[in-house]
């Protein structure tokens, strides 16, 4: 939508508001994004802005409701079409609305939930074999295929773009999954050193609850180290974060001197599942480092892509990308959701999962559609 000419009163003012933040919430982040910024965008006065809404927190909710809307609906072919038409769904949803507070991330997300048990119900419907919890890991996997548009800039023409997230959709619902066993909880892995202590609960708190509303001496108290000495390991609440990232970037780069494809995706998933909380911080925090050190890390994050799209050589470029793109989605957000990743076969599943979207030899189909 563009912005209507100042002083003027158009009858959408709303639904323009909502559709400028948004692009302003997935260019530079929600915490550098004033109202006044949002309010220069729609060409109004902040007071006209506060009428629609009393804060950007309340404005945030209502983005990303707007935007998780857009999905709710059924059929695969409309899901992806809902995808593409807002491709920022994916980074509104898994990074913007950690800005939230966690009721009313809850309240925002219920529309997402409520499709995930949608397609949860039609796959147990269409597939008897399935358990309740592999019908809901391949739910989720659907929808996290759907919203990895947010995550590249391919730019396929449509409808040539809906047919093949559609069909990778469908490549997903078809896998023939391995038994998921029992839940078990987490292990616990004890930190080697006070150094390392203070950079595991750092990272935790961190991907808990967003780097902006954790203080460093937050993190002291939680791990046990008391005031001053905290400095003695880091020297900044952002040389924390700076430090687990380049720590969770470094290790998937050691898992690039596999030598297939199907290596390089199971490296990626245990790794990922074992430090979910790092991963997380990979997809939400990375753009809130300093430069040089932003871009840096963007940087490798593109070549750690790269290096995937270059595995699977038989696949156009474009092709390529959405095909690991989705991959690497489905990992995460399996990595990033607890009632997921506590599945113990999870790690075989989303090897499983992954292979089909790759179309690797050793990913299985289960003959049926949805």
């Amino acid at each position: 939508m563009s912005a209507p000419a100042r002083g003027t009163r158009p009858r959408n003012r709303r639904a323009l508001i909502v559709a400028a933040a948004a692009g302003l919430f997935v260019r530079r982040g929600y915490p550098h994004v004033a109202m006044g910024d949002i309010a220069d965008a729609v060409a109004i006065g902040p007071s006209a802005l506060y009428r629609h809404f009393r804060g950007k927190q309340e404005l945030l909710a209502a983005v990303v409701e707007d935007a998780l809307t857009a999905l709710a609906v059924t059929g695969f072919a409309d899901l992806a079409a809902g995808a593409l038409d807002r491709r920022d769904v994916g980074v509104l949803w898994q990074r913007e609305s950690r800005h939230l507070e966690p009721a009313e991330r809850h309240r925002v997300g219920e529309p997402l939930r409520r499709l995930a048990g949608q397609l949860t119900g039609q796959l147990r419907d269409r597939r008897r074999e399935l358990t309740a919890d592999q019908a809901g890991l391949l739910a989720w996997s659907v929808l996290a295929v759907l919203v990895s548009v947010s995550f590249q800039r391919v730019g396929l023409p449509r409808p040539a773009y809906d047919e093949l997230m559609t069909s990778l959709a469908g490549a997903v619902a078809d896998v023939r999954l391995p038994d998921l066993g029992e839940r078990a909880p987490e292990p616990v892995v004890e930190p080697a050193s006070r150094r390392e202590l203070l950079l595991t609960t750092a990272t935790r708190l961190f991907a808990e609850r967003g780097f902006h509303s954790v203080a460093i001496e937050e993190v002291g108290a939680a791990a046990g180290i008391a005031g001053p000495s905290v400095y003695h390991h880091f020297g900044s609440k952002a040389e924390l974060l700076l430090t687990a990232l380049r720590t969770g970037a470094d290790a998937l780069g050691e898992g690039l001197r596999t030598a297939s494809l199907s290596e390089l995706l199971r490296s990626y998933a245990g790794y990922s599942l074992a430090h979910h909380d790092v991963v997380d911080l990979l997809i939400t925090e990375v753009g809130l480092l300093p430069e040089p050190e932003r871009h840096e890390l963007r940087r490798t994050q593109r070549e750690y892509v790269e290096a995937w799209v270059r595995l699977l050589r038989d696949v156009h470029p474009d092709l390529a990308r959405v095909r690991v793109q989705a991959a690497l989605t489905v990992v995460n957000d399996v990595a990033r959701t607890p009632h997921l990743r506590a599945l113990p076969g999870a790690e075989d599943a989303v090897h499983v999962i992954g292979s089909a979207l790759l179309g690797l030899s050793d990913s299985g189909t289960s003959g049926h559609t949805l």
